[in-house]
C-alpha cells in the first residue's frame, strides 16, 4: 500500500530590492509546481562602522556614512531596523511576484548578514529543498573584486541552487 499523501516542498527565493522577482518565481513554479511553499527572502548586509571615541581608543572618532547624522547612522545600523527593511523588500516581491504567478501562500523573510550565509541558514532552518537566485550582469571589475552571491551559494550550499539567468 502506498501513501498518497505527499509532503509539500519548501523553496527559498532570494529577492533583491530591484523588484524583478517575477522571472525567478515563474522558473521556480515551472520546476517545483504551484503547490510548493514559497519563501521570499531579502538579505540586508550589515554595514561596518567604527566605534565612537568614547568606546574606543582615545582620540579615535567614530565614522558615520557621509551626509548622515550620528542618530541616522545608528538607526541604519540597528539590526532590527535592517531586518525590518529587508522584510519590507521581501514582502513587496512576494506580493507582486507570487500574485502574478498564482502562488497564493508566499511567505516573506527579512534577513541580515552575509547574503550567502544568511540564505543557507534560512534554507536549512525552514527545510527548503532548493534556493532560487537570479544571476546578475556584472562588470569585469565587479567579478574581479567580489564573488557573486549565486557563485558563493553554489560553492557552499548543501542543497541545490537554481540560478535564473539575468534578462538579456
Amino acid at each position: 500500500m502506498t501513501n498518497s499523501k505527499t509532503t509539500q516542498q519548501t523553496i527559498l527565493i532570494a529577492v533583491d530590492a530591484d523588484g524583478n522577482a517575477d522571472r525567478m518565481v515563474r522558473a521556480a513554479v515551472t520546476l517545483f509546481g504551484d503547490s510548493a511553499a514559497y519563501r521570499f527572502a531579502h538579505v540586508a548586509q550589515s554595514v561596518p562602522m567604527t566605534m565612537p571615541a568614547t568606546a574606543g581608543a582615545p582620540g579615535v572618532a567614530g565614522v558615520a556614512p557621509t551626509g548622515l547624522t550620528p542618530a541616522d547612522a545608528e538607526r541604519m545600523l540597528d539590526p532590527s531596523e535592517q531586518a525590518a527593511s529587508a522584510l519590507a523588500v521581501a514582502e513587496m516581491a512576494a506580493g507582486r511576484a507570487a500574485g502574478d504567478a498564482g502562488v497564493p501562500d508566499a511567505t516573506a523573510i527579512g534577513l541580515v548578514g552575509d547574503p550567502a550565509d544568511a540564505l543557507i541558514d534560512e534554507a536549512l532552518s525552514c527545510g527548503a529543498v532548493a534556493i532560487v537566485v537570479e544571476a546578475h550582469d556584472r562588470s569585469w571589475l565587479d567579478r574581479l573584486l567580489t564573488q557573486s552571491v549565486a557563485k558563493t551559494l553554489q560553492d557552499r550550499s548543501p542543497m541545490p541552487i537554481v540560478v535564473v539567468p539575468a534578462p538579456s
